[in-house]
């Protein structure tokens, strides 16, 4: 990331008053809750539009940042339909799908929005928060100073569990010429789009939870105008207890000129040794990081039918869909076609006495399995794959309105 300029004199900004890039500005809430208002949404989907017009109609809005905060996640588990969302990560379907656990549901869909932290289905009709709620959740602030982040958060009622920050870069005045997929022919303008996202634990220091980082790249899209979204929650939960938020003038060396082949973010992962012992089973540490194959016809999903995503498992990272998923009787989870191409890497593996073509996690280098040249149609390709390294994920349609009902 370039460096922002830095400006010697310090100047703090009141919500709602636009910050120079460069200068050291602080968003605070006041005392009493400010809600925050996420809106789960792709390019992929033909019902988002008219969601993603709404959520921009907010811009407009006099309780924008004082009142209520709005961003905008846009998902990737809907890039397997044909058009790639060059504003998706994986790691916002992670967060919907977090929130669909915490309400004990296994779907998610679009668009789906979500106000501080519990299911909003009748957005429409509610329209945005037009009172300051009532309700004291404590004063956060956040101060960005060049490329640092320092987040003070003093809950009403005295410290409480471990917490989170996180901070959000927003763009606005952006737009898609859509070619393929539900969208196909037109032309998606976007406002409030989080083009990086990071968070950290708080430590607890004289009363108050703090937190000092880094600002997140903004990728690779350059916006028209851009702005900081930040909320806290507990640790436990995704659901946030305090946010707050403005806007920034200028903004260009927020992001990023680093793309990957395939033209999207580079998000790599890594992690020591301890660490995926810590977070897979032996099990799945063996396949993953050992390079082990499960037997035959013994894992979870080899003859799986039900209609969703598989995920790596070691990191998430949308790898293969039911779609593309066949009986090839060998025993292992068979695909004809990844996600996305990107989305895995693969290598040649002289093992064993062959010479065999290894498939890996393009985000974590996890081992999936192996591809062979003896597929059926379209791609002639047999994606043979391991159960444990896989998490599937059962995924609805496209979103229900106001009343609960079936869009489509």
């Amino acid at each position: 990331m370039k460096k922002l300029l830095i400006i010697i004199i310090a100047v703090v900004f009141w919500i709602g008053a636009p910050a120079v890039a460069g200068a050291s500005v602080t968003f605070e809430s006041g005392a009493k809750r400010v809600a925050l208002i996420e809106l789960f949404t792709s390019e992929g989907c033909s019902s988002c539009p008219a969601a993603d017009e709404w959520l921009a109609a907010l811009a407009g809005d006099p309780g924008l940042w004082t009142r209520f905060v709005p961003i905008a996640l846009h998902v990737d588990y809907w890039d397997h339909l044909g058009w790639t969302d060059p504003f998706a990560a994986q790691e916002y379907s992670d967060r919907q799908r977090r929130y669909s656990r915490e309400w004990g549901k296994d779907t998610i869909y679009t668009p789906g929005l979500v106000r501080d932290g519990k299911e909003w289905r009748t957005w429409r009709r509610d329209g945005a928060p037009q009172l300051s709620s009532d309700r004291a959740a404590g004063r956060f602030s956040v101060t960005v100073d060049a490329e640092m982040v320092r987040a003070v958060f003093e809950p009403s009622g005295g410290p409480s569990s471990q917490m989170k920050v996180y901070v959000a870069v927003l763009g606005f005045g952006l737009a898609s010429e859509v070619t393929r997929g539900e969208n196909a022919g037109r032309t998606l303008e976007h406002d409030f789009v989080v083009l990086g996202l990071t968070d950290r634990k708080m430590d607890f220091d004289d009363g108050r939870h703090t937190a000092a980082f880094g600002l997140p790249p903004a990728g690779c899209a350059e916006a028209g105008r851009y702005a900081i979204a930040a909320w806290v929650s507990s640790a436990r939960d995704a659901a946030p207890l305090q946010a707050a938020g403005g806007w920034l003038v200028g903004g260009n060396e927020l992001t990023e000129n680093k793309k990957t082949e395939e033209g999207g973010m580079s998000d790599k992962v890594t992690r020591t040794d301890e660490e995926w012992r810590e977070l897979l089973t032996a099990d799945q540490y063996h396949v993953t990081r050992e390079k082990g194959t499960e037997r035959a016809f013994t894992g979870d999903y080899w003859d799986l039918k039900d209609e969703g995503l598989y995920l790596c498992v070691a990191c998430g990272q949308s790898l293969f869909t039911s779609e593309t998923k066949y009986e090839s009787g060998s025993g292992w989870p068979s695909f004809w076609q990844p996600v996305n191409a990107g989305h895995v890497e693969e290598e040649s593996d002289d093992s064993l006495g062959m010479v065999r073509t290894e498939v890996m996690c393009g985000r974590c280098g996890a081992h999936l399995g192996h591809v062979f040249n003896d597929g059926p149609r379209p791609t002639g390709m047999r994606y043979c794959i391991n159960s444990a390294s896989l998490k599937f994920v059962k995924q609805a349609g496209d979103g229900k309105d106001d009343e609960g009902k079936d869009k489509k």
